[in-house]
């Protein structure tokens, strides 16, 4: 098997197509699942119809969860191919296969075809790679941005030191691809990519590289590339902006726990596991096997032990935790572990084809009826059908979906008591992701049909009395009541 792969570019372009099938396979009927999903979907979708395509809103308000770039993607995506299902996923496919062939690329000017080969299918197939090819969110737009920076800067850097003259382009291109990373996700798009570089840089007592890092035009780029849609922002919206995106969406979320019962320092060991499966079952021995290569002084090598540690280290320490946070670590991680078990090639291969087609029949089997239940395309799908747009559709209790609104394009009102007060959404809290539409039970329009939704097993309102209602339809998704009145009201 290694003889055959032996200095074969073309090997590449097979990785691509087998992972095409994989991450595109079933895209169709993949739901858009609440509660992050549709959150996106619906906000691309209002821009179309808003034709707004600088300030991101949802339900009607502006909405400053993420910056712009990812939502240009899914504009794009639906403009291809209608606002559906697969025109969500598309560009998270597709970039996951330029962020392969990058990986690709990258490892094989450092070290080996062989390494690079199998560097991009471990990378391929691990199953956070896969979900997040699959999925509606930013993460593998921030990966692809991460990699291109970090990687921009080691070429950079390798040239420099053998004296070559072109090194610049590759320190500039690594400001274009942060910049885009700073329009992914903000500004850890830049400081930490930076962050690793400067450990790198100390770890390898090079500080004076700093001064040739093309600091000028860099700064310049990220803030014209990246900066002119955050002075946009600003500009049109003020303090809002400010304080919900900067105050909530970064320093908030680093500093106060969203969900506390995550904020535990081991938590990112369980998850760069079930990453990394299914290597981090079958390669660790093999690692271990060549742990004499582990410490080795490989500037390489300790560049990507810098480049995984401190990601990981750095989201530790946030207090917010998120599962794919850690994502851009998987890259290095994939690369190490092909440097090490090289010699196993015919393992990694035959294991990759095997979880190929394993992932094909997860996404039919488990993935679909799995992303259905945390969708509502069936409610959605009779709100759209049997309800007029001038009603007025409540959910009545449990956490609130965002789906139904974006299926059916009929918006779905939060239900409040009587006593109860809307959350502001432009505070420096996590009411600021609040901006769902509310009505109190006491404000119940007279002049109007108006319905209840309630999901699966969650009960019926306790401020609502049941015997008003009428059921209308009923689900494994939930079920659909209307209010009826009697004939003096």
């Amino acid at each position: 098997m290694k003889y055959i792969l032996k200095n074969k570019d073309y090997h590449i372009f097979i990785v691509l197509i087998l992972s095409s099938i994989v991450y595109f396979i079933g895209n169709t009927w993949l739901g858009i699942t609440d509660p992050v999903e549709s959150n996106y979907a619906l906000t691309a979708k209002e821009m179309i119809i808003n034709q707004n395509y600088l300030s991101p809103q949802i339900f009607g308000h502006y909405w400053y969860d993420k910056p712009i770039f990812y939502y240009w993607e899914l504009i794009l995506g639906f403009k291809l191919f209608g606002i559906s299902n697969f025109g969500a996923r598309f560009f998270s496919g597709l970039l996951a296969l330029c962020n392969i062939f990058l990986i690709y690329r990258f490892v094989k000017s450092q070290t080996s075809h062989i390494i690079a080969i199998l560097s991009a299918i471990i990378v391929s197939i691990s199953a956070e790679y896969w979900i997040i090819a699959k999925a509606v969110i930013t993460d593998m737009t921030l990966g692809l941005c991460f990699n291109a920076t970090l990687m921009g800067f080691y070429m950079g850097y390798t040239l420099h030191k053998e004296h070559a003259t072109h090194y610049k382009i590759y320190y500039l291109s690594a400001y274009i691809a942060s910049a885009i990373a700073v329009l992914t996700k903000g500004p850890i798009g830049f400081l930490l990519p930076g962050l690793i570089i400067l450990v790198y840089l100390i770890i390898r007592k090079d500080l004076r590289e700093l001064l040739s890092l093309q600091l000028i035009p860099g700064l310049f780029i990220l803030l014209t590339l990246g900066g002119s849609w955050y002075y946009y922002m600003y500009a049109t919206h003020g303090n809002d902006f400010i304080n919900v995106f900067l105050g909530v969406h970064n320093w908030l979320r680093a500093t106060v726990s969203e969900h506390p019962r995550y904020n535990v320092w081991y938590y990112y060991i369980p998850i760069t596991i079930i990453a990394l499966l299914p290597w981090s079952i079958l390669l660790p021995k093999l690692v271990y096997t060549n742990r004499r290569n582990w410490f080795t002084n490989v500037p390489f090598h300790t560049f990507l032990a810098v480049w995984a540690g401190t990601v990981i280290l750095f989201f530790s320490c946030m207090a917010t935790k998120y599962s794919t946070y850690t994502f851009p670590a998987l890259t290095p991680l994939a690369i190490l572990m092909a440097i090490m078990c090289h010699e196993r090639t015919s393992l990694i291969c035959k294991t990759a084809l095997v979880m190929g087609i394993a992932y094909i029949t997860l996404t039919f089997t488990i993935a679909i009826p799995q992303m259905d239940m945390a969708s509502s395309p069936t409610i959605s799908n009779y709100i759209s059908q049997s309800i007029s747009q001038d009603a007025l559709v409540v959910q009545g209790s449990g956490r609130y979906r965002v789906s139904p609104t974006y299926y059916s394009g009929h918006e779905v009102y939060k239900l409040i008591g009587p006593d109860e007060v809307a959350p502001n959404p432009n505070t420096i809290s996590w009411n600021a992701k609040e901006v769902m539409p509310f009505i109190s039970v006491n404000n119940l329009p007279t002049n109007k049909d108006v319905y209840l939704l309630i999901y699966g097993d969650d009960s019926f309102p306790s401020t609502l009395n049941q015997n008003n209602w009428t059921k209308l339809y009923s689900t494994s998704e939930g079920s659909i009541y209307q209010l009826h009145r009697s004939p003096k009201s």
